[in-house]
């Protein structure tokens, strides 16, 4: 449940879009194509003005077999009959081509969640009124590196609702995808599980004292986690059985780890060091390194939803486009200094970095293939989270 400078970014985006979305036609705010069913088929879609219309022809990206109109978080997947003007569920946010429906829980297919409207064009944010706030808002948690405490604060009103004393130097928090229990890395040697029922600390895994655990990713399934050995006498994955609250691999990999990243379906693990001048890839069903290619000073990844293609931030002013497949280098962004986090948007378009040591952020338009850094916001920001 982590987030970062939501509202502050929020404002940023508005502004630099500078555009009126009630102005813009369908077509201008979904530039690309999606699918739907029509008929139990799937069918290709794009905008024509403001009206839905079928692709009769494509260039071959879009294979109706990879689609399922049976499944229920498919759009009007079940007796889905239309006709003209073609009444159907809008696109999944705008779409830089065609993709295939991915898998997002490891159970069957699903499909890319369809955004209500998407950050860039939310309006100023104006706090709400007590009587008016919406208690069931999600709490965000935060590690308070110096004080040794992991902070519940709600965010309906805003107020710390629990205070949770935690080994020293924690680093990251992550919460199970089933919100029972957050997991957060301190760097003095020590894992840490807490309750979210009771705000508690339920176990503390001690590692071994040459482990620094620093980043963390936990599976889709809420089975494993990993985190990394922030230094260069010991550097290691380790991996760790949540169920159990054991350490059941270790895995060898660059100097100084830091960030850990899964790929969408979960296959791989990617590692960043800022220390370093490469980031490692792991396989994660053998726990060995399938790659390491040279980044210099890599901080963060964000993967597209199909996670096709890997966007690495990297000092001191550099967002690395990486195809997954191959691990060639696609593209090269050039952003603020020292870039920091990178979040990727719901639909694949936009890419948010934060710039560290500017105080600035940028939004890579993937559609466009442009970058807009804003003004400095403040010194060294770092967290960032799309709210969903």
């Amino acid at each position: 449940m982590a987030v970062g400078i939501v509202l502050s970014l929020g404002w940023i985006l508005f502004e630099a879009c500078e555009c009126d979305e009630n102005n813009q036609s369908k077509q201008e705010q979904f530039p690309g194509q999606w699918v739907t069913c029509i008929g139990n088929k799937p069918t290709l879609m794009q905008y024509n003005g403001n009206t839905p219309t079928v692709v009769q022809s494509s260039s071959g990206a879009f294979d109706p077999s990879e689609w399922d109109c049976t499944n229920p978080n498919s759009p009007n997947y079940k007796n889905s009959q239309v006709s003209a003007p073609y009444e159907i569920s809008g696109p999944a946010g705008p779409l830089p081509g065609i993709r295939a429906p991915h898998d997002q829980t490891g159970t069957g297919p699903a499909y890319i969640p369809q955004p209500v409207r998407d950050l860039p064009f939310i309006p100023p944010f104006t706090a709400p009124a007590a009587a008016s706030c919406d208690p069931t808002q999600p709490d965000v948690l935060r590690a308070i590196h110096i004080d040794a405490l992991v902070t519940r604060v709600s965010t309906c009103p805003f107020a710390i609702k629990a205070t949770i004393p935690v080994p020293t130097r924690p680093l990251e928090v992550q919460v199970t995808p089933d919100g029972s229990t957050a997991l957060v890395t301190s760097f003095d040697n020590a894992v840490s599980f807490i309750s979210l029922a009771t705000n508690t600390v339920a176990f503390t895994l001690n590692t071994d004292p040459s482990i620094n655990p620093h980043g963390l990713a936990i599976t889709n399934d809420g089975t494993r986690a990993y985190i990394t050995s922030f230094n260069d006498t010991n550097p290691v994955v380790q991996v760790i059985d949540i169920a159990a609250r054991k350490i059941i691999a270790t895995i060898p990999t660059i100097a100084y780890p830091q960030g850990a990243t899964l790929t969408p379906d979960n296959s791989q693990l990617w590692i960043t060091s800022n220390q370093g001048n490469s980031i490692d890839v792991i396989d994660t069903l053998t726990n060995t390194e399938v790659t390491a290619r040279g980044v210099n000073q890599n901080t963060d990844v964000a993967f597209n939803s199909t996670g096709t293609h890997a966007y690495i931030t990297s000092w001191p002013n550099s967002v690395v486009e990486m195809d997954t497949a191959t691990f060639k280098v696609l593209n090269t962004y050039t952003v603020g200094g020292s870039p920091t986090d990178i979040v990727m948007s719901y639909g694949d378009k936009f890419l948010v970095v934060n710039n560290s040591s500017d105080g600035t952020v940028s939004v890579i338009d993937l559609i466009q293939n442009t970058v807009s850094t804003s003004n400095q916001l403040g010194a060294n920001p770092t967290g960032i989270a799309w709210v969903k």
